[in-house]
């Protein structure tokens, strides 16, 4: 994911299960270890339950939803997850509407257990059926949009589940408004048009596009002769992107990786691209990715599309197959213990900027540039002194509230676990002499653990990195000092290692003179404004919600990177329920900068350590 619980599987037969992804056979047997429940045996299944959703009314933002449960237990209970894909609980039965249920075709109560549980009554039903409506006007990748436009769904956005049987097998019919087509990471729908699901969770991992999408594909190589079909469905105005472009792109990255990791654990893969006037992020899948990114940066900011892609395809290894333990069973409800978001999120990110360069997208001076930035930003936030890496993944969940971004108060475990990434990959690279590397590392968890279905925990980790690179005797203090301490990062050891030294300085950026704060329904409103700046002098308020910068819609922080100080911008903002623009010009201020270069003095040594690790080879 770029800027996921304790429910139990059921039980399935094991025989039903072998051959299938590598995420439900985990869960399966997460469910064996946890718990038997009297819904599912091994001699036998109860019947899938079914979906029916239609989307032939866009204007309302109504899905329409119809769920059969058949031979449901007495006092079945039914749930609605509050959180999936962001590490946030935020409360997605707040979009159920008109909630009812009928038991052999009679009227049912169901009874409000609590603000996400409803309990049917005490008598079986050969037949439960359950009709709702859910509100959908939130754009992806991690929400569920019904418009005019397009359809885009997270089906834990959209379907309740039963909390004691998630081991059912799940049917789907969705019925399209005219004219549409359907794209769902579940593959192709059966005779009836049902798409089938092996339970919940694979139902929930598994996002699906509707409307007129742009779509394209290929098929590529991997380990041992296998093959994968490759798919890209795009939700965009056509002119605002090159599909020759894109392809090669996306091509660079899933072979880049796919390589790397030595591995391609499935046969077929989605990249479901929106390009938005507003929004961005990505959300991984075990099958797919959905990432949106905003159209007017594609002109400029190619790489940045680029960027989101190599991260969020990195994550069909590192968190959805590579899995900490931690994160199992799935709890849709109360989330999961997340202190490992530094290896699942940060670790990816290191991947993404590896692959970046790997791949051609981007040039050594590239890479050393998009890692002095990493510097810099971890650098620019006092926290660092004061949460540990491993808290901020545990804090993850946090992140709703706008003032938990403080630089005094937080900072990321993307940012310092990207930065954790390359200083251990390094260190492996150093104590070994470029024999083992932080790839044989991700290459072991992928066959150790993510192949053999299992899980890996924090100690495990450690395990893995003393196999591979025993010569690297100072692991468990990296991990004391950099993890779960808040010691300051050696940058100035770890790139000497590579005869690569970090220089610091400090440059004039333009400024905007007041600070931001993005409320839960994503408006963007100013926090504090800076008594002595232009914008103070321009009238801006703290309180003011900010709709467009220049005339284009408004991202979360305003961006005036590149801008020089004194540059004209404009806001359009609403005050006290008028609309108002306000112009001045951008201030300065002085930022500490990092940049990383080559020590023209470096040793042979040094320079076939640098030539190793860019190029991301070892010397066996």
């Amino acid at each position: 994911m770029t800027p996921a619980c304790g429910h139990y599987a059921a039980l399935t037969p094991i025989s039903s299960v072998f051959g299938r992804p590598c995420g439900h056979l985990q869960r399966v047997l997460t469910g064996l270890v946890i718990i038997f429940t009297a819904s599912s045996t091994a001699n036998g299944a109860k019947p899938a339950m079914s979906y029916v959703l239609d989307l032939r009314q866009p204007g309302t933002h109504l899905i329409q939803v119809t769920w059969s449960v058949p031979e449901a237990a007495p006092s079945t209970e039914i749930q609605f997850p509050a959180w999936n894909a962001t590490y946030q609980i935020r409360d997605f039965v707040r979009h159920v509407h008109d909630l009812t249920a009928t038991c052999d075709g009679k009227p049912a109560r169901l009874l409000r257990v609590d603000l996400d549980t409803w309990r049917d009554g005490p008598e079986a039903c050969a037949s439960l059926e359950i009709r709702y409506a859910v509100f959908a006007n939130e754009e992806g990748p991690f929400g569920t949009a019904f418009d005019e436009t397009h359809a885009f769904m997270n089906f834990a956005m959209v379907l309740f589940y039963l909390p004691q049987e998630r081991g059912r097998a799940c049917r789907l019919k969705i019925l399209l408004r005219e004219g549409w087509k359907l794209a769902s990471v579940l593959g192709e729908p059966d005779a009836a048009g049902e798409f089938h699901a092996a339970d919940y969770d694979e139902l929930a991992d598994a996002p699906a596009e509707g409307g007129n999408f742009q779509e394209y594909d290929y098929e590529q190589g991997g380990k041992g002769g296998k093959k994968a079909a490759y798919r890209i469905i795009v939700h965009a105005d056509p002119t605002v992107y090159s599909p020759d472009r894109l392809l090669e792109s996306v091509e660079k990255i899933t072979a880049a990786e796919t390589a790397l990791m030595d591995d391609l654990p499935f046969t077929h893969y989605t990249f479901i691209l929106h390009f938005a006037a507003r929004g961005g992020g990505g959300m991984e899948h075990a099958f797919a990715t959905a990432i949106t990114v905003r159209a007017s940066d594609l002109q400029n900011r190619w790489e940045g599309l680029e960027s989101v892609v190599a991260h969020e395809f990195f994550h069909a290894w590192n968190v959805k197959r590579i899995r900490p333990q931690a994160l199992e069973p799935v709890d849709y409800v109360h989330g999961n213990d997340t202190r490992d978001l530094w290896f699942s999120e940060g670790v990816t990110s290191t991947y993404g900027d590896y692959t970046m360069l790997r791949a051609g997208l981007i040039d050594r001076g590239g890479f050393y540039q998009r890692l002095g930035a990493q510097i810099g930003d971890l650098q620019s936030r006092p926290a660092r002194l004061t949460q540990s890496l491993e808290i901020s993944g545990r804090e993850a969940w946090l992140e709703k509230y706008a003032d938990y971004w403080r630089p005094e108060r937080s900072i990321s475990y993307y940012n310092k676990g990207e930065l954790i990434g390359f200083l251990l990959d390094l260190a492996i690279r150093h104590a070994t002499r470029s024999r083992a590397s932080l790839d044989d590392v991700m290459r072991r968890l992928n066959s150790d653990f993510a192949r053999q279905h299992r899980f890996f925990t924090q100690r495990d980790l450690v395990s893995v990195i003393h196999d591979v690179a025993p010569e690297f005797a100072g692991v468990e203090r990296f991990f004391a000092d950099y993890l779960t301490g808040t010691r300051e990062l050696d940058y100035d050891t770890y790139l000497g290692y590579a005869g690569l030294g970090l220089v610091r300085s400090s440059v004039a950026e333009a400024a905007l003179g007041f600070e931001t704060a993005r409320a839960q329904g994503g408006e963007v409103t100013v926090e504090s404004v800076d008594p002595n700046s232009n914008a103070a002098k321009a009238g801006l308020r703290p309180g003011d919600v900010l709709v467009e910068m220049d005339g284009l819609p408004l991202n979360f922080p305003p961006r005036v990177r590149g801008r020089k100080p004194g540059t004209r911008v404009e806001f359009t903002l609403r005050r006290g329920g008028q609309t108002r623009k306000v112009k001045f010009d951008l201030g300065e201020t002085q930022t500490p900068a990092y940049r990383v270069e080559e020590n023209p003095g470096a040793t042979a040594d040094e320079h076939r350590l640098r030539d190793a690790w860019l190029a991301g080879k070892t010397e066996k």
